[in-house]
């Protein structure tokens, strides 16, 4: 057979040889190292569990969310900044009426909660309650402030 019939798209096997200057095959070392330190304990740490996607209904993207937001329509369904007792937010604990607190001011959720790409049940977890400690651990990265922005009803207050 001649080169060229070796060279087929079929027949082809990439393969990478590192040399030096004289010709010498190296050994080039993996890091990690197969029975390495990093590899055990990579192996050995819990891995996060998948999350869930949930397919959002149409309509209801984040551009949408903007678009809404944008409308001037009242997504804070009060007339007032106001300050509230953590008493007061539990009262709000429905899909149809979902407010929560992070870190110290007080949102109702209930336009947000169909928007939200986790899905309505995770929103749930923090509706009625303080939702920091939670939101943090799972969105610390989001700008939540100007995500809810038009959703702000007041501030939350001592008992």
């Amino acid at each position: 057979m001649s080169d060229s019939q070796h060279l087929t798209p079929n027949n082809v096997t990439p393969t990478m040889v590192l040399s030096d200057t004289d010709a010498n095959v190296m050994e080039v070392p993996e890091f990690p190292a197969r029975n390495g330190p990093q590899r055990l304990v990579a192996a050995a740490t819990p891995q996060p569990k998948r999350r869930q996607k949930v397919k959002l209904e149409p309509g209801h993207s984040p551009l949408d969310w903007a678009r809404l937001k944008s409308s001037g329509k009242n997504l804070r369904g009060v007339t007032e900044l106001k300050r509230y007792t953590l008493d007061e937010v539990r009262e709000h604990r429905t899909q149809d009426d979902a407010w929560t607190v992070l870190n110290g001011k007080v949102y109702n959720m209930s336009a947000y909660v169909n928007f939200h790409p986790g899905g309505v049940k995770d929103v749930m977890r923090i509706a009625g309650r303080d939702g920091t400690k939670l939101f943090m651990m799972t969105h610390s990265w989001v700008n939540y402030e100007f995500m809810l922005d038009a959703c702000l009803v007041g501030f939350l207050t001592a008992e």
